[in-house]
């Protein structure tokens, strides 16, 4: 599995002309290399030269060494370095060993200053190039391993949410909600709960990225349940929308059944050779058919896998043909300040002749705590 994807990731070098790819630790050295390394005070830089066969270059705290070493299947040069010594002799030495290269990949969304500033006094003449143009192809294709830890865990999260939801009552508190919810995607069989859930009720629904506070649920009131898990180290994200103790009002009724038809119509366009922007532009409509498109002030969906957002962005503008075992969420939502929000969002795994949803649960309007 790990031989492949460094094929594919080293083709994509040679076809936009990428020397090297410098990787930091996280998400994008996972994926290539199985094992999760630490990024904290110590500068650690992998560099995968494009040429089949050339040795992987790792300028490396001395004490990741070993771990390296026994736990990666790759041929590698390492460069450790010590506390005591610093980094600069280590990076000196790999960039002695890069000296062909003129064009290097970087990743421009988690590399840091740090990092960043070696590579520019011990590689001054490089060309530095966008790597997440070369990862997001490679990335983007989950293999049946990574799918099936993406089913995982969004049964993970519906068996947590419908045991939180059905136990919700007008006057708890959204922190509390919360916390049991935490609670129970880890009972679940969930591997953590990497971001705290977004329990959102009543006006505080109109933040797509809000926070749950100590607002106490008020009878009448929307709850915008957005939470995450992983399993496998594969994220599932999902977002239901509930009202609390009674029947809604019309306004209330009239925004879900814009967003719920917006949610359907965004799924249904997901299939082979359809693009991004297509999709995007399918879940927008009936929300601007309602007369509601101004409060709808985001992105349609974001791709899912080691990271919670990744490639491909379901947006307007972004013309990438979708291609079966693409994963990514399908999330309208209408917020409108003052009043509420309501979102709806779930997961869809394109297949060969269309697309699957992940998720599952119940998309209709549903009255809990009554």
């Amino acid at each position: 599995m790990f031989d492949q994807r460094l094929r594919d990731l080293r083709q994509q070098l040679r076809v936009r002309d990428i020397d090297c790819l410098a990787l930091v630790p996280g998400f994008n050295l996972q994926y290539l290399t199985g094992e999760n390394f630490f990024l904290l005070e110590r500068p650690f830089i992998a560099f995968i030269p494009a040429d089949e066969d050339a040795d992987w270059i790792i300028m490396i705290p001395e004490l990741e060494a070993p771990a390296w070493e026994r736990t990666v299947p790759f041929k590698a040069t390492l460069f450790p370095w010590t506390d005591e010594n610093g980094p600069d002799d280590a990076m000196r030495q790999a960039a002695e060993k890069l000296a062909g290269i003129s064009t290097l990949g970087v990743e421009y969304l988690r590399m840091r200053v740090l990092e960043q500033n070696l590579i520019s006094c011990f590689l001054p003449d490089v060309r530095i190039a966008m790597g997440e143009a070369v990862l997001d192809p490679v990335r983007m294709h989950k293999d049946s391993a990574e799918i099936g830890s993406l089913r995982r865990a969004v049964q993970v999260l519906e068996t947590a949410l419908e045991d939180v939801v059905s136990s919700v009552r007008p006057g708890m508190i959204e922190r509390e909600i919360c916390n049991r919810l935490t609670s129970a995607v880890l009972q679940s069989g969930g591997e953590m709960v990497p971001l705290e859930p977004l329990v959102q009720s009543g006006p505080n629904a109109a933040l797509p990225h809000g926070r749950t506070e100590e607002r106490r649920v008020e009878a009448g009131d929307m709850l915008l349940i957005d939470f995450t898990t992983t399993v496998g180290g594969y994220y599932a994200d999902m977002t239901r929308t509930f009202v609390v103790g009674k029947q809604p009002d019309e306004r209330l009724h009239d925004v879900y059944a814009a967003v719920q038809a917006a949610n359907r119509a965004g799924r249904e366009a997901v299939r082979p050779g359809a693009t991004c922007q297509d999709v995007d532009r399918a879940a927008r409509k009936p929300i601007i058919d309602a007369g509601f498109g101004e409060y709808f002030i985001h992105r349609t969906g974001h791709g899912l896998g080691l990271d919670v957002h990744e490639a491909p962005g379901i947006v307007e503008g972004n013309e990438t043909i979708l291609e079966e075992d693409m994963v990514f969420t399908i999330e309208p939502g209408v917020y409108i300040d003052g009043w509420g929000g309501v979102r709806i969002e779930d997961n869809v795994l394109v297949t060969s002749d269309g697309h699957e949803s992940l998720t599952t649960f119940d998309r209709s309007l549903r009255i809990i705590g009554a």
